[in-house]
């Protein structure tokens, strides 16, 4: 039962952004290279972000940044986590409607990329479960002190991580999903706002969806490690149903065609 939700878990992550994709396209009528626009958008925001998240633990801990106190380092992480994300994934937004898509100033323009945006993070997150998936399965079945790439001090560890993947509660899974979809409404919303920035010109737009992803992702972050996940994910799907309606609410700022001026 848990293997099948692991499956049903990685699977959605990777068919559902591809079956939004097409749906949107076909029912837009626009064309299917603005979702590849935004899903590049989300690749290029992480050329200069994964590295930089990568690099931070390590410049606390060797005293290259002023070590964070324990009793805040997890409401530090999430604001930091979040900022960082929010104008990485933001920026790379802005340059794309201001110096790549100059005729994309509709609604519907805009939440094509932003589909393709959180559609290429879902994807590529679920290709990554689906790896750890036979990964673990592998490893449930062998003994690991037989495996030369897991070092013997590691060794412990590694068969502890096994055995929680394997006793998680099957409906653990199937939490990813459900934040892969709250996060597609998140980008939805953020690709609106962002472009909405550019073409009426109100940068404060550019900060709002910057804000708004960055607290997004602060508070996965820290209700995640504070109070458990489902807590996290009840937080996160109201800020789904948030992210849907600043997006429905705004469709009425945009003109119709690219020809119509964008209403004030």
């Amino acid at each position: 039962m848990l293997s099948s939700a692991y499956i049903i878990s990685f699977l959605g992550m990777i068919i559902l952004p591809i079956l939004l994709g097409i749906w949107l396209s076909r029912r837009l009528k626009l064309s299917w290279k603005l979702l590849l626009a935004g899903a590049l958008t989300f690749i290029a925001s992480q050329v200069l972000h994964i590295p930089l998240v990568l690099w931070l633990p390590a410049a606390f801990q060797d005293g290259t940044l002023p070590a964070i106190p324990q009793a805040w380092s997890l409401i530090f992480n999430a604001i930091l986590l979040g900022l960082l994300a929010g104008l990485f994934e933001g920026t790379a937004r802005y340059i794309l409607f201001k110096f790549v898509l100059k005729k994309a100033r509709t609604w519907k323009e805009g939440l094509m990329v932003g589909a393709g945006h959180g559609g290429m993070e879902a994807l590529l997150i679920g290709l990554s479960a689906t790896l750890a998936f036979f990964n673990m399965l592998a490893y449930r079945f062998v003994d690991l002190a037989t495996i030369p790439s897991i070092p013997p001090e590691q060794l412990e560890l590694a068969k502890q991580q096994v055995a929680a993947y394997w006793s998680a509660p099957v409906y653990m899974p199937f939490l990813g999903l459900v934040e892969r979809i709250f996060a597609i409404c998140l980008h939805l919303a953020a690709s609106i706002m962002v472009l909405y920035a550019v073409a009426a010109r109100r940068p404060v737009w550019f900060w709002l969806a910057v804000l708004w992803h960055a607290l997004f992702d602060g508070v996965a972050v820290y209700l995640g490690q504070k109070v458990g996940v489902l807590v996290s994910e009840g937080a996160l799907g109201l800020m789904a149903i948030l992210s849907l309606w600043i997006l429905f609410s705004m469709r009425s700022k945009f003109p119709i065609s690219a020809e119509v001026p964008v209403l004030d």
